[in-house]
């Protein structure tokens, strides 16, 4: 048995190895794949413990992402200033050298990551003939899902709640979240089961053995990208858009911002407010396009009805009428829209319907997808 004493080296890797592995316990088996291969990068690079690092080391890293996407630069960076922190707060080191150095200011992009509706129910179209591949894409655009999320959904996290149902998800952070889904989606999730118990997944890889196994995230990413291929969308589509576009779109047509951060998940309401920036329905540019003989005939007509009655002010549509200007019917795209009553949704609220005059569609804003299309 060996018992010489350890060498300050030995040392310093103990209490390296041993502040790493404590840093990730808490984190999910994705981020501890990504935060572990960047802490192992830089300690490759920097070549002392952690505890000789100095703020002039880190700057030094961060100059040699000269050819590394903004995002994967942020990442990193992010990686490695959690691990001293978490060393500095837990006293394996003495102070938090990364504290005053920033994260690399990169472009949002989000923007160029976000589906029309049209775009998303041509995906869901597109897998008519694959109703497991079809469920997995209504269920990431519906409940606004993460890639993980839908891998882990074991038929025990899903319920009946009359006329559609729930689906209970353990989620980032170790947040537990219950989203409601719409009749129509969850008959369709509903009819995959059979005989399957309740540990069982949801989704079944087809190379499962006799215990059954779970799709991987490479397999939906797979699914995903195929899928928006069939539907002629010529982009590399991930499922997180499919995220992306269940926030855009259930705010566009007027879920709160609140009830969206509350279904998909977010820790914070500033994360969600993203969607608003990304999706704008006006600007100010779109009153100054002095090429348009049509704008700027309109714009004196209104200069001159303003001289004119300068003591009357147009007053704002109703609610209804801005509906209907902007609503068109999800199974025939006609604009020619009726009011219909009103249904109670999962806010508790009551929202409006509508039929459509031209193929008699009766639809709520929020669940417009026909039954007979999915």
């Amino acid at each position: 048995m060996n018992n010489a004493p350890k060498t300050p080296d030995q040392i310093y890797l103990d209490t390296d190895k041993s502040l790493i592995d404590t840093w990730l316990h808490s984190l999910s088996e994705s981020t501890q794949r990504g935060y572990k291969r960047c802490a192992n990068e830089f300690l490759e690079w920097v070549k002392k413990p952690l505890g000789a690092v100095t703020l002039a080391d880190l700057q030094g890293w961060q100059e040699t992402f000269t050819d590394i996407a903004p995002h994967t630069q942020r990442f990193k960076m992010a990686a490695v200033k959690s691990l001293l922190s978490k060393g500095c707060t837990i006293g394996l080191l003495d102070k938090n050298v990364s504290h005053s150095l920033g994260h690399p200011k990169i472009k949002d992009t989000l923007n160029e990551r976000i589906l029309s509706e049209e775009e998303v129910t041509a995906m869901i179209q597109s897998q008519t003939n694959n109703k497991r591949n079809q469920a997995i894409l209504l269920l990431l655009y519906t409940a606004g899902l993460r890639v993980n999320e839908l891998c882990s959904l074991c038929w025990k996290d899903l319920s009946q709640r009359m006329p559609g149902g729930q689906l209970t998800i353990f989620g980032k952070g170790g947040k537990t979240r219950i989203i409601l889904l719409p009749e129509s989606v969850w008959q369709h999730v509903s009819m995959l089961r059979n005989n399957a118990l309740d540990n069982d997944p949801v989704f079944m890889s087809r190379q499962r053995d006799s215990f059954g196994t779970a799709l991987d995230q490479s397999q939906v990413n797979r699914i995903v990208a195929l899928a928006a291929i069939a539907a002629g969308i010529n982009k590399k589509v991930s499922p997180h858009w499919l995220r992306h576009a269940h926030a855009i779109h259930s705010l566009k047509r007027g879920a709160s911002l609140h009830l969206v951060q509350k279904t998909i998940g977010h820790s914070s309401i500033a994360t969600t407010s993203r969607y608003l920036h990304a999706h704008l329905d006006d600007s100010s540019a779109l009153y100054l396009d002095v090429l348009s003989k049509t704008t700027k005939q309109n714009t004196q007509q209104s200069t001159n009805n303003n001289q004119q009655k300068p003591h009357q002010q147009k007053q704002p549509p109703s609610q209804a009428e801005k509906n209907t200007s902007v609503l068109k019917c999800p199974n025939c795209k006609s604009k020619e829209l009726q009011q219909f009553g009103f249904q109670i949704l999962a806010d508790g609220l009551n929202h409006q319907r509508f039929r459509c005059l031209m193929c008699d569609y009766v639809f709520t804003p929020l669940l417009s997808i026909p039954t007979d299309r999915i």
